[in-house]
């Protein structure tokens, strides 16, 4: 497994274990969502600022990003709230008369 999904697999671990949102993490940790998002996809290498904000964030050491996890060991997603009932409905189109 490479190192940029290692990274990426220990970020979501973490926020996944607090519970906490990728939009409340990227707002602390001063990044974008997108960012954020392909770290934890491993798409993106974060560069060693980054790394230090999160782990930050996490009030854990740099060196626990880089602990090998099984994708096993991770929780799929955080349960959806009341709020977000509409998403993944499809948009209706008007018919023009």
């Amino acid at each position: 497994m490479n190192l940029q999904r290692q990274v990426g697999l220990n970020v979501r671990r973490l926020r996944l274990s607090r519970k906490m949102p990728q939009e409340h993490l990227a707002f602390d940790a001063k990044m974008s969502l997108k960012y954020l998002s392909g770290i934890e996809c491993g798409k993106c290498n974060p560069s060693l600022k980054k790394l230090g904000a999160i782990a930050a964030v996490f009030k854990v050491s740099a060196a626990e990003l880089f602990v090998p996890v099984s994708e096993r060991d991770i929780p799929k997603r955080l349960p959806r709230g009341k709020n977000v009932h509409h998403q993944g409905r499809k948009a209706k189109k008007r018919k023009r008369g």
